[in-house]
């Protein structure tokens, strides 16, 4: 590597050696657990993490911050959008051919109540590194067209029906006994500022008020390089920094200045009481139901 060029990513601290007991360590025996390396881009809080386990797949998981202050179901909406195309490729369904012309067995996403995961599954580090910065394109510098969000969002069909992708598979949600439970239980637990008393996939009543422009500002607040931390395991070189980290294009990992990590509230209720509620709703199956029940643990730094 050229001692005069400026390293997109500098290691962060010396590697770590997990084991499989959990312990943590500068050493270790490979057989029982895996070497862990942390780099950091330059200027941001950017994080790269590599795992390098022993197993024959090896991964990419792209995590962000996201917290919800509504029912609109912002960052699940989002995470649709994130894969109708970026700036530097703006061709919908090009990152899903990249994935499957190396060897992955595709991407995909999930939406939690405080993070988003982006992945990937593939058979060797050179197919992970092709996709990473196509990847990181769709998710920190998304086209959010307005035509991408009646598809993916909400629209009104030929017949005056309401569609759309998010909007659809949240109506099948909101019938569901167990998702029902799930959130008011959560509406219990936490205080109503926290974003645990939110249901970051969105209700449908709600949806159908979200406007394309509340996503870009999201989007704008959550999803800066600042924020995001990649996740990579498998049998990973030790040249893999070298000559995948640094070649990254750099304007697609500049941060914007923004950080969501600075505090997310995720407050319980401690007042001492307990609280309890009932759900009704429609049921092929009159004779059961289910309970759900939940409780505070200890703090987090205990």
């Amino acid at each position: 590597m050229d001692n005069n060029k400026k390293l997109l990513f500098v290691k962060d601290g010396v590697d770590v050696f997990i084991q499989r007991n959990s312990n943590y360590s500068e050493s270790g025996n490979p057989a029982d657990g895996f070497r862990t390396s942390v780099y950091k881009h330059f200027e941001s809080n950017m994080r790269v993490v590599v795992c390098r386990t022993s197993s024959p797949v090896f991964t990419l998981n792209i995590y962000v911050p996201t917290a919800s202050t509504n029912d609109k179901g912002i960052p699940h909406t989002l995470e649709h959008l994130v894969f109708s195309g970026s700036k530097r490729y703006p061709t919908r369904g090009y990152m899903d051919a990249l994935a499957a012309h190396n060897y992955s067995v595709g991407i995909n996403a999930w939406t939690s109540v405080d993070h988003t995961c982006y992945t990937l599954a593939a058979a060797a580090e050179d197919a992970v590194a092709n996709v990473l910065p196509v990847y990181l394109d769709h998710i920190l510098n998304p086209l959010l067209h307005n035509e991408h969000f009646v598809t993916e969002v909400y629209h009104y069909d030929e017949t005056g029906k309401e569609k759309g992708v998010v909007f659809s598979e949240m109506t099948m949600y909101e019938n569901n006994e167990m998702a029902r439970g799930y959130y008011r239980l959560n509406g219990l637990m936490y205080n109503p500022s926290a974003t645990y008393m939110h249901c970051n996939g969105g209700r449908t009543g709600d949806i159908s008020k979200l406007t394309n422009e509340e996503i870009i500002d999201y989007h704008r607040k959550y999803y800066d390089a600042n924020n995001v931390t990649v996740v990579l395991t498998g049998t990973f070189s030790d040249e893999f920094e070298e000559t995948y980290l640094q070649t990254i294009p750099p304007d697609i990992v500049q941060s914007r200045g923004c950080d969501s990590r600075a505090f997310m509230d995720c407050s319980p209720r401690r007042d001492g009481h307990l609280r309890h509620d009932s759900l009704r709703f429609p049921s092929s199956n009159a004779s059961s139901g289910s309970i759900n029940f939940g409780w505070h643990g200890p703090e987090h730094q205990d």
